[in-house]
């Protein structure tokens, strides 16, 4: 695991000779837990091997008696294998939205393209110069709505690292809304979205909950019969920011509310079974929650996110 060639390299260093110093504090709360509870959870922490490159490994560690002392007994495992098939599963996911977003996106890139045509062909056929900046200022708009419409199809579906940064919710939830709009006119269903709070700036990485958001809401948008109505509330709760993300559909029989999260089990004829257990994957990794509540009125699901997340391993 440390990339030492014989185990002698490894013995007489101390553990945290290895430990990156970011996780110092980490691996003391760790202790600190063991020593009063017996035992800890695995944490996440970042290592460093022999060669100086770094790994990561989840640590937990059990009290335990070993020639008449109380010693800690640590367990490493590597998450690396782990780790890639995460974001394997979130990248096919990422690209079965985007399929799936691309009949509406057609639709939404068409409608400015047709405009664009038309003002075109006007300024050409006459020469009268208020007209023709009047043309051109619409012509101007309808492209730059082309180009942020496929700028944030492109973000979203852009394979990458996990970048964690300090970005503003309302912004990020509205570049959602500009990516799912259109599908939502499709079914004639309207989205409100209501911020009771100034939301403050979280660190996030703001790819991932564009995803967890779009999939929750095209989830909702295939769940409403006829017309309907889809509302995201935000607000601020103690020391997290509370997203609510509340549907008119029927609702999800109790049977089956227990099982949706379940890998690979789904009621969609072309789903995967994966969207929302990697949806809840995303918020715990952004040490937050989700939950969902359902009846026959429709559907809700609460999303927690910590305001101040500096150190996440993502």
């Amino acid at each position: 695991m440390f990339g030492a060639a014989q185990k002698e390299e490894m013995i007489g260093n101390g553990l945290l000779e290895f430990l990156s110093t970011e996780y110092f504090e980490t691996f003391n709360h760790m202790i600190e837990e063991i020593e009063q509870e017996g035992h800890s959870s695995f944490q996440e922490m970042m290592f460093f091997k022999m060669n100086g490159t770094t790994f990561e490994v989840e640590l937990k560690g059990i009290s335990i008696h070993y020639e008449h002392k109380s010693v800690i007994y640590l367990i490493l495992r590597s998450v690396e294998g782990k780790k890639k098939t995460e974001q394997f599963l979130m990248e096919s996911e990422k690209l079965l939205i985007a399929g799936q977003l691309a009949a509406g996106i057609v639709h939404e890139v068409r409608n400015p393209l047709t405009s664009i045509k038309g003002f075109i062909q006007l300024s050409q056929s006459q020469y009268d110069e208020d007209k023709n900046r009047f043309y051109l200022n619409i012509i101007q708009t309808e492209i730059e709505r082309i180009e942020l419409i496929l700028t944030e199809l492109l973000t979203l579906t852009k394979p990458r690292n996990s970048h964690v940064e300090s970005n503003d919710v309302e912004q990020l939830l509205q570049e959602v809304i500009t990516l799912i709009d259109t599908q939502a006119i499709m079914n004639n269903i309207d989205i409100h979205i209501t911020i009771k709070d100034k939301l403050p700036v979280i660190y996030c990485d703001k790819n991932q909950l564009k995803q967890v958001l779009i999939n929750i809401i095209k989830n909702s948008i295939e769940a409403i019969i006829n017309h309907g109505s889809i509302t995201i509330e935000g607000n601020i709760e103690g020391k997290h920011i509370h997203l609510c993300i509340t549907d008119s559909g029927p609702g999800i029989p109790a049977h089956l509310l227990k099982r949706i999260e379940e890998p690979f089990f789904t009621t969609k004829e072309n789903g995967t079974g994966l969207g929302l257990m990697i949806c809840r994957q995303i918020i715990e990794s952004h040490n937050g929650s989700m939950k969902i509540r359902s009846s026959s009125k429709g559907t809700k699901i609460h999303i927690l996110l910590p305001i101040n997340t500096h150190k996440m391993i993502l």
